[in-house]
């Protein structure tokens, strides 16, 4: 009987699952190292949760598979980094700016003030996170 329940829940882990892509630092740094960042807009998900929205309109990542796919940015989408000592830092990917050589984004949309920071010469992998929130931007 408990076998059936272990069954059932393995398969809604599979079929409700994140998607996880990766993205080399160094493609990460061609990427986004020329974006304007002064364009910043705030906007506003689900009507009360305000953010800068950075000029990122698309990210270029990895699937598991290994073949590349073109990302929209959305709020939806998560950032983890892992750094050379195995450590990770998470925040959301629409609020990630890479200046000066220091990573910057956001770990919470409630409390603005938490910010991650960090050098990005220590960063290892980056992943980036379809979280399935069914979160969108409001115009």
């Amino acid at each position: 009987m408990k076998n059936k329940y272990v069954l059932i829940l393995i398969v809604c882990f599979a079929m409700f699952s994140c998607k996880t892509y990766t993205i080399s630092p160094e493609s990460f740094t061609e990427q986004f190292g020329n974006v304007d960042y002064d364009l910043s807009t705030s906007s506003s998900i689900s009507g009360s949760i305000y953010y800068n929205g950075y000029q990122i309109r698309k990210i270029r990542v990895i699937d598991k598979y290994g073949k590349t796919k073109i990302l929209e940015n959305a709020p939806s989408l998560e950032m983890r980094i892992t750094l050379i000592n195995d450590k990770r830092k998470h925040f959301y990917f629409d609020s990630m700016k890479l200046e000066n050589d220091t990573l910057t984004g956001h770990k919470s949309r409630f409390f603005p003030k938490m910010i991650t920071k960090v050098p990005f010469s220590i960063v290892a992998k980056i992943e980036i996170q379809e979280s399935g929130k069914k979160i969108e931007y409001r115009k």
